[in-house]
């Protein structure tokens, strides 16, 4: 056979090959198309194409893990500006029914147009623009509040112990949501990263993995660096978030070794990451981490790494145990967007973290505090520090010229625990 005919033969096998692959891809497509298709005209009432549309992509997601979700464009921006710790608002932190009666501030946050406002916290928010806040929950009413940067929304407030309402007219500006925070606000709306009951120790707390997240955690650790004897991270209630971030920031306390290495799948999901010299803050520096069963993923991350690697000892209660990695693929032009698990991480000694629906509390997972610094908190000791914290957040509690007398660390035994465990290794 002449070489001309073998070359056209050869080139004929590839494009069938490719459209054959091809087919394979999209045959599930065109057949979901073909049915939404069906449904939309013949089903007995009208239906929107967007909703059936969104809909089936929920329903193709829910055969995946419980951490994969597909986003509705409803969602998009709310995810968006966890992550990027920015949105267009006003600046207050609220609690709404059935928590309380009717939507409460529970503290500005400092510096924001609510805070300049003159928004207090136990402000109880009658109205929004027009918009009576009676049964009205905290999700509805914060959508309500976002909104264009440079547009105003009208709060009618209710106070204690003033006779009339209030109407305040406030300008939504570019809110940045701090993810790493101190001990205490201070007037300036600047964090003490020292403790106010033991000066000598740092403490510092991460609430998120965001995109800003690493620069915040290198300003506290200047904050620090060179005057704390000892040092406190607050994992407590933290999420996750980026998994680059609780690696950048485990990379900054230690030397070297391994920090996390993450399996998928497939091959491109296979990763391991490595620690640098120049650690921010003296190797010999005593560190305690706190976590709780509602720190996961990137916390995990961050908690199993300096427990491995020998560079902080673990308190509180045992960790969430989600050890997998989820990617987000935006879609529509970014309106939707799908997020699903694509690869599990590993500690550096090679431990797993991820509790699968049928592992037991004996099986290995999570991360799990030192014997003599474990303390599972009640439902009530829960409530209490949530309170603690917001009260430390919120200057005009903590600049106040009288403070009632409390007991150390009131509202937080696990950092009681902690702080008589560090001062014993001070005072050696």
């Amino acid at each position: 056979m002449p070489v001309r005919n073998i070359q056209i033969l050869a080139t004929i096998v590839m494009v069938c090959v490719a459209c054959y692959v091809q087919s394979e891809r999209l045959k599930y497509g065109g057949k979901i198309g073909e049915n939404l298709q069906l449904i939309e005209k013949n089903y007995v009432d009208e239906l929107d194409s967007d909703e059936l549309y969104h809909a089936a992509m929920q329903g193709i997601v829910s055969k995946l893990d419980r951490f994969s979700e597909f986003i509705l464009p409803s969602q998009y921006e709310e995810f968006q500006s966890v992550i990027e710790q920015q949105f267009g608002g006003v600046g207050i932190m609220i609690e709404g029914p059935p928590t309380v009666k009717q939507l409460t501030v529970v503290t500005p946050i400092p510096g924001t147009p609510a805070f300049k406002a003159g928004i207090q916290p136990g402000d109880v928010i009658t109205q929004i623009d027009s918009t009576s806040t009676e049964g009205l929950l905290a999700t509805d009413a914060t959508k309500l509040m976002r909104g264009p940067v440079g547009e105003s929304v009208q709060l009618t407030v209710r106070r204690m112990g003033v006779p009339r309402q209030l109407t305040l007219e406030v300008e939504r500006a570019d809110i940045q949501v701090d993810s790493v925070y101190g001990d205490r606000i201070q007037g300036d709306s600047r964090w003490s990263f020292f403790l106010e009951e033991e000066p000598r120790i740092a403490y510092i707390r991460i609430s998120i993995f965001g995109e800003r997240t690493v620069e915040e955690f290198k300003q506290a650790l200047a904050a620090v660096r060179g005057q704390a004897q000892a040092v406190v991270l607050d994992l407590r209630y933290n999420p996750g978030g980026i998994l680059t971030a609780a690696t950048e920031m485990c990379d900054l306390l230690l030397e070297q070794g391994v920090i996390v290495s993450t399996r998928g799948r497939n091959d491109a999901y296979d990763s391991q990451w490595q620690a640098h010299a120049g650690s921010e803050l003296p190797l010999g520096l005593p560190m305690v981490v706190l976590v709780n069963g509602d720190s996961a993923s990137a916390s995990e991350i961050m908690a199993g790494c300096l427990q491995d690697s020998h560079r902080a000892k673990i308190a509180g209660s045992r960790s969430y145990g989600k050890g997998t990695v989820q990617q987000v693929f935006p879609l529509d032009s970014e309106k939707t967007a799908l997020k699903f698990t694509t690869a599990r991480f590993y500690r550096p000694s090679g431990a797993n973290i991820h509790r699968s629906e049928e592992m037991q509390a004996e099986d290995v997972w999570g991360v799990t505090p030192e014997p003599q610094l474990t303390l599972e908190l009640t439902e009530v000791q829960q409530l209490y520090l949530n309170k603690r914290w917001r009260q430390r957040g919120d200057p005009r509690i903590t600049q106040a010229a009288e403070h009632p007398p409390a007991p150390e660390f009131a509202g937080d035994p696990q950092l009681k625990l902690v702080m008589d465990y560090l001062r014993a290794e001070l005072n050696e």
